[in-house]
């Protein structure tokens, strides 16, 4: 999903994922508390690129090429720090106008793909996070990414617990 950080306002993504069995529910809570969809459900391929050392996941960073819709993005994050069940971690991301074209570049610089992923998503908007509805091979998941505060109204809005907040990554899920 294409960020709603302002480059310069903050390079740091905080979220909170949740396992849930169904969005029937989270939407109607996020739509019954004024959230608004910000993006249609549409599919979301990911593409994990490193050295041949490894040496990006050695550091708990990643290197991620993602097409979404018609949208392509670069992104790259750092190692994760995790309190209370939410993650936050820096990401430096662009938009790429042909996520193919820099694949072929990433490679023919040396970096490998290392794991590649799809899911499809949509996008909701509500009192400042960004909600992600996810549905991947693994089961329906809920992300909440914004400020820590927001993410914690938002998760009670939409009655999920935090005890249930996930810090895993799709891949290591």
């Amino acid at each position: 999903m294409p960020s709603n950080r302002k480059p310069a306002s903050s390079p740091v993504e905080t979220e909170a994922k949740i396992r849930v069995s169904s969005f029937t529910a989270i939407r109607r809570r996020i739509s019954s508390s004024g959230g608004c969809l910000l993006s249609p459900r549409a599919l979301e391929a990911n593409t994990l690129f490193d050295s041949p050392e490894r040496s990006l996941t050695a550091q708990g960073r990643s290197f991620r090429v993602r097409r979404y819709g018609t949208q392509g993005l670069l992104t790259l994050k750092g190692a994760a720090r995790v309190s209370g069940g939410i993650k936050s971690r820096v990401e430096l991301e662009t938009q790429v106008t042909s996520p193919e074209i820099v694949v072929d570049i990433l490679i023919s610089l040396g970096f490998l793909p290392q794991f590649r992923y799809e899911k499809f998503r949509e996008v909701w908007g509500l009192r400042g996070t960004s909600i992600c509805l996810d549905e991947t091979p693994l089961g329906r998941f809920v992300e909440i990414e914004g400020p820590v505060a927001a993410i914690h109204r938002v998760a009670s809005l939409i009655e999920v617990s935090p005890e249930d907040f996930l810090t895993a990554s799709y891949p290591a899920l």
